[in-house]
Parts: structure tokens; sequence; C-alpha cells
């Protein structure tokens, strides 16, 4: 009598790209898989989908992950600062982070995590698989000029979306047969505006004459040399373009918020979109998840049933095809 062989299981890789609250609509991926009891054997994300990934792996449930981000206070968690490499350190992002998972290491996820970061330094891409989990998505996190870059082991670290908007290779990498790429950019809006500098009396011309040279000596802080050309000169763009002294001097007297901070964003979202896109077109990509926003923007942190059910619609419509290909019914 010829035993039958037992099939071997089908391992599932998930990649989960950046986008600030765009990446939220990761949360409703998760419950959509969850609903037809799939879940991931491995998972990679850059930014927000670090952030989404290592609450998964450190078993929280969608669920819970969803209830997290609606009950987390956003505003108290960003520590702005006088800006020398960022205008947000990062530091209360990272503790609350640390706090959700138990500051847990890599070794102690129950679903193995890759978390891409640039290394500023080796101007390279960098994937954390060990050590402090907390401190690694707080590297993959640091959108260029927005937040400060963050300091590992002698090196200095930004948002992996510059280097890997959507890690698919990684999790392929990993191990996994089957991978699901949640495109967070091709539906990306490209439209960028500067502010109009007004006409200012004598004495705000002194003012302004003092301040610009303070402004100098932020510019040479806020982008380092050493940064990658392409984003040095996108962000010498936005910072003449936005902080000019005249505006400098309402930011001071509580007239005006730093809208550097959205630009900056919005800008470094349309240089990431296109790189996601090329990334994606040259490579054959199992299960293309693309969520279609509507009008829900990178800043739309309090709109999380809105980026859950956007993110579940749409993984939705891709489980016909995953489920053929990990051969299950």
């Amino acid at each position: 009598m010829v035993k039958k062989r037992r099939k071997k299981k089908l391992k599932l890789g998930l990649a989960l790209g950046g986008g600030s609250a765009r990446g939220l609509s990761h949360i409703g991926v998760l419950k959509a898989l969850h609903k037809h009891r799939i879940y991931p054997d491995y998972i990679a994300g850059t930014s927000m989908g670090a952030v989404i990934g290592a609450l998964y792996s450190a078993d929280h449930t969608p669920e819970e992950i969803e209830e997290i981000a609606k009950s987390t206070k956003w505003k108290k968690i960003v520590d702005f600062k006088i800006p020398k490499a960022g205008f947000i350190e990062g530091d209360l992002v990272e503790n609350k982070i640390k706090k959700l998972i138990n500051n847990k290491k890599f070794s102690d996820l129950s679903i193995p995590l890759r978390v891409v970061a640039y290394n500023m330094d080796k101007h390279e891409e960098a994937i954390f698989s060990t050590g402090n989990v907390s401190k690694a998505i707080r590297a993959s996190i640091s959108i260029p000029g927005i937040f400060t870059p963050t300091r590992i082991s002698g090196h200095n670290y930004i948002d992996g979306g510059v280097i890997n908007p959507t890690p698919f290779e990684v999790v392929k990498e990993m191990g996994a047969d089957v991978v699901i790429a949640v495109d967070l950019f091709s539906q990306r809006k490209r439209k960028v505006e500067g502010p109009v500098a007004k006409e200012s009396n004598f004495m705000m011309e002194l003012k302004e004459k003092f301040i610009f040279q303070e402004l100098l000596n932020i510019k040479n802080y806020l982008i380092p040399t050493r940064w990658p050309r392409f984003i040095k000169k996108i962000l010498y763009w936005i910072f003449d373009k936005l902080l000019y002294p005249a505006r400098i001097l309402k930011m001071i007297a509580g007239k005006e918020m730093f809208p550097i901070v959205e630009i900056m964003n919005e800008t470094m979202g349309v240089l990431i979109s296109n790189l996601a896109q090329e990334k994606i077109k040259s490579n054959k990509i199992d299960v293309r998840v693309i969520p279609h926003f509507k009008g829900l923007g990178w800043a739309d942190l309090n709109r999380v049933n809105e980026f859950v059910k956007v993110g579940e619609k749409a993984m939705e419509l891709k489980i016909p095809k995953l489920k053929k290909k990990l051969k299950i019914n």
C-alpha cells in the first residue's frame, strides 16, 4: 500500500507599507484575513506598516489594534521641538509602542517580523530582525525633516519608505511562498502648495534679518549634507518656501501652526509613491491589495473606522485569488 504524501502548507508573507494615517488600513486587511481564518506566517513593515505589524506580531488581535488606534491621543504623543534634524523628537511615540508591545525583542514575537529603515551613514537599506522592536520602529517611522533621525549602534536611520516603501521582497526572503503586498500609493494625489510671502514694515524687516540668520543655522542642522541628494533638493525647496522670517514671527506669536510638517510629509509621499509604483511594476507579486482612500489623507488619524473599512474591503476583493494561491478552499 502506497502512503499518500501530506501536502505541504504554503507559507504566507504580508508586506505592510508606509503611508502615515493611511497605514491604518492595514488593520482592515488583517481583519479580513482573520474572517477567512487566514493568518500570515511572516510580516515585513515600513513606517506605519512596521507599527501595525509589530502590534500584531506581539499578539494583539486586529480588533485590539483598531481599539488602540481609536483610543490613542495622537497629539499627546507628538513631541515638537526646535528643529535640528526634525520637528518631532519621537521619544513619546517610541515609549508608547514600547508599552503596547511590552518592550519585546524580535525574538519574543509570535510571528517573525522585519522592520525596514534607511541607514543614512552607509546609504543603504537596513532590515531590523534582532534587538529592541520599539527602537527599530522608531527608526522606520523617521520621516526626513519631520522626525529626528534615530541613532542605533553609532548609525543614523530614517524612514524606510525612502528605500523600500512596500517591502514585499523582504517577506519573500524570509521564506514566504505566497506574498500579499498592501499598496497604499497607487491612488495618491500629487499636489503641494507653498505660502505667499507678504510685505513688511521697517521694524518687521529688522526682525526678519535677525531671524534669517537663525534660519540658516536651523537649515544646516535640519538637512545634513550627508543625506541623499534627491531628498536634500526637495527639502531645501520646501524649507525656503515655508520657513521665511515673516512667517516664523507669526508662528512664534502662536498665530500660525507649522505647515512645513504637513507639506514635507506630502512631498515625501509623492517621492515615495513614485518609487513604490516603479518597484511594484517591475516585480511579480502574488496578491496586490490596493485600498481606495477617497479623500482620506495622511494626517487623518482620527478617522480610524474609515481606514479600517477601506482596508477590509480591499482585502476582501482579493480573498478568492489568495485562496487559490494558497491552495485552500
